[in-house]
């Protein structure tokens, strides 16, 4: 659209002096200030807080809550007493091939090139929940962490296991 030939649109020449007001409303036009970064939307702090383990009461997992989709990370962590620190991995939800589980007691996750074996007890619920995308992080019992041991569900081992 051009007034002739090799002349670009002129929307003041169309539209007069005030074209930005027009289309846009009162105080439209070019930003002289600086812009404000959008606060982020609710649920994303939710994302933040559901990563870190209660280190009063033991969980043997967490479950991602207050999120619309499921999770996109499945965090494995357990404690190196020796070096006083977290260990683990965190594995995409869209690369796991396969959740296998025997009775209550252990749970295999199958990424491919990694396969990780869960031990325990009340296994059976954190299976269901692996299939359904809802696990934002397993966490192994740790003594040096958490001294009274559990009545219920508990993750005992958390182990990688290589083909050699």
């Amino acid at each position: 659209m051009a007034d002739q030939p090799g002349n670009p649109w002129n929307p003041a020449k169309q539209l007069g002096t005030q074209w930005q007001e027009r289309l846009f409303g009162e105080g439209a036009g070019p930003s002289t200030g600086p812009t404000r970064t959008p606060a982020p939307p609710d649920d994303a702090a939710l994302e933040d807080d559901v990563i870190a383990p209660d280190l009063r009461n033991y969980r043997p997992w967490i479950i991602q809550r207050g999120r619309s989709r499921s999770a996109t990370m499945l965090g494995l962590r357990r404690f190196d007493p020796r070096g006083g620190h977290w260990l683990g991995f965190g594995l995409p939800y869209h690369g796991l091939f396969a959740v296998e589980y025997v009775g209550d007691k252990m749970v295999s996750l199958d990424f491919g090139m990694r396969q990780f074996v869960i031990e325990g007890r009340g296994l059976d619920e954190l299976a269901q929940r692996i299939k359904q995308g809802s696990i934002a992080t397993i966490l192994e019992y740790a003594p040096a962490i958490w001294p009274d041991s559990p009545q219920g569900a508990i993750v005992t081992s958390i182990r990688r296991v290589t083909g050699e």
